[in-house]
């Protein structure tokens, strides 16, 4: 595998880490360019260590089997990760995988191999104030057998994400009239007094955060569903919050300008902290 580090910290520039590769594994095509041929998971580092890493190097196996990334292997990437966290004290990473190949078209190649982009850039603050939640005019992809993959098409995202106007929004998805999550994080409401989170069987990304909140309501005995939540349901809604692994739990003092209880999220956002 192909391992190439981009440090935002230090080096400006992009560099290559614990590879055999030569410089013909650059003239390969490049999948992610070219089709989204690829999956990715991002985290942060704190004191030295990736958060939750395991959960991490999960979801980068469970990704690779089912985008059919054959005979993919974490190894050399948590060779490259314990070498980054010993550089990096407190930082944010990403980890993409991709395809590379010399035959064009759709099709993969027996031949094609396998890159790793490691992204470090800055750790950012969690938000110190709840969030604005609006609906976004972009619909979410729809494809069962890429629901809850972190797969790099993500241009839904993309286009939904430019719709936020301040840094304290986020933008609700639908398909049809369902709501699935936010542009960049899995959404939680609560209705009569039961936190509800969408299914993800057909669209969105299954978030590591949001696996850890359903975790605590299990261990607290929480009262929850993981169920279709319409766009008539969220007008009815006394909470909200939304998660994802940089941000870890955020509250929603608001949905498309109705007021929300905050009381009830900030409990939850204390037991569910970034690390």
């Amino acid at each position: 595998m192909i391992i190439e580090v981009i440090n935002h910290l230090t080096t400006p520039h992009e560099e290559q880490v614990g590879t055999d590769s030569d410089k013909s594994d650059h003239d390969k095509l490049d999948r992610a360019c070219l089709f989204g041929d690829g999956f990715f998971t991002t985290g942060i580092i704190v004191d030295h260590q990736l958060c939750y890493q395991n959960n991490h190097m999960e979801r980068l196996l469970e990704s690779a089997n089912k985008l059919r990334f054959n005979g993919f292997s974490i190894s050399s990437i948590k060779q490259s990760i314990a070498k980054l966290s010993e550089q990096n004290a407190n930082a944010s990473i990403r980890i993409s995988i991709s395809r590379r190949q010399n035959q064009r078209g759709y099709a993969i190649s027996k031949q094609a191999e396998y890159c790793c982009t490691i992204h470090i850039s800055e750790l950012l603050e969690t938000p110190q104030v709840p969030c604005e939640l609006l609906d976004a005019t972009v619909s979410i992809s729809h494809n069962k057998d890429l629901a809850g993959i972190k797969h790099l098409n993500r241009l839904d995202s993309v286009l939904a994400a430019s719709e936020i106007s301040n840094n304290n929004q986020e933008v609700l998805m639908y398909h049809d009239d369902q709501v699935i999550c936010g542009s960049r994080s899995n959404l939680f409401v609560k209705l009569n007094k039961e936190w509800l989170t969408p299914k993800l069987d057909s669209a969105g990304v299954k978030g590591l955060t949001r696996q850890r909140v359903l975790d605590v309501f299990n261990e607290k005995k929480i009262k929850y569903q993981v169920t279709n939540i319409t766009r008539k349901q969220l007008t009815q809604v006394s909470a909200a919050f939304v998660t994802n692994s940089l941000i870890g739990l955020w509250p929603a003092k608001s949905v498309n300008g109705c007021a929300l209880d905050v009381g009830d999220s900030d409990q939850l956002r204390k037991l569910i902290t970034r690390t």
